[in-house]
């Protein structure tokens, strides 16, 4: 992924009462922002073929296990940030690693996968700067959520059955919520950001392999 560094004014010194008050205040946002982002593949995707499959397909479950992968990947680079985080912080990243652990229990729960092996390379690329700076946390963090928020989007289309696709659609509402709390955590105030989402997709379709 390609990542830019910002110049975030970043507080470093929250009280949990803060804390709980922005993830609860930008949760609305986020929701709102799973939605903003491409409102027409989720809808296209809603309204499928009557004859859709229930359960996840073969060809579901091919790129299910690459999503697997990433979400495990997602979790064990916040689990590498608690090292650095101080115990107000370590909250939220706590519940946004065990959020992208559960994500990938979940689907590997809905397709019979196991829910075992991370995406090593992409921990490996982003783990230095999880574990960096607080500039270098936030701002990787931020984008590795909006990356999951249009991963997740783009894959909804392409996806055969209705479980594949309501699952998604779950995870990506709930990590665009991470990314909303994280740019109020780097004190973002730009609604192009917020509520937007320019980060592109990664190729989870097997077509790179």
């Amino acid at each position: 992924m390609d990542l830019e560094t910002a110049e975030p004014a970043i507080d470093t010194s929250l009280s949990r009462r803060s804390l709980v008050t922005r993830v609860g205040a930008a949760g609305l946002a986020g929701l709102a922002a799973a939605f903003v982002i491409d409102r027409s593949t989720l809808v296209s995707a809603a309204t499928g073929p009557d004859d859709r499959p229930g359960v996840p397909t073969n060809a579901d479950k091919l790129v299910l296990a690459r999503v697997i992968e990433f979400e495990l990947a997602a979790s064990a680079l916040y689990e590498s940030a608690l090292e650095n985080a101080d115990d107000d912080l370590a909250v939220a990243v706590r519940v946004m690693a065990d959020n992208h652990r559960s994500y990938a229990e979940a689907i590997a729960g809905a397709t019979g996968i196991s829910a075992g092996t991370a995406d090593e390379e992409l921990v490996a690329e982003l783990e230095p700067l999880f574990t960096g700076s607080s500039t270098d946390f936030f701002t990787s963090a931020h984008t590795l959520e909006q990356t999951a928020v249009a991963t997740h989007t783009a894959l909804l289309a392409d996806y055969e059955s209705t479980d594949a696709i309501q699952l998604t659609a779950s995870i990506a509402v709930v990590e665009a919520r991470h990314a909303t709390v994280l740019a109020d955590l780097l004190g973002v105030d730009d609604l192009d950001v917020l509520f937007g989402n320019e980060e592109s997709p990664l190729d989870l379709t097997g077509d790179d392999a």
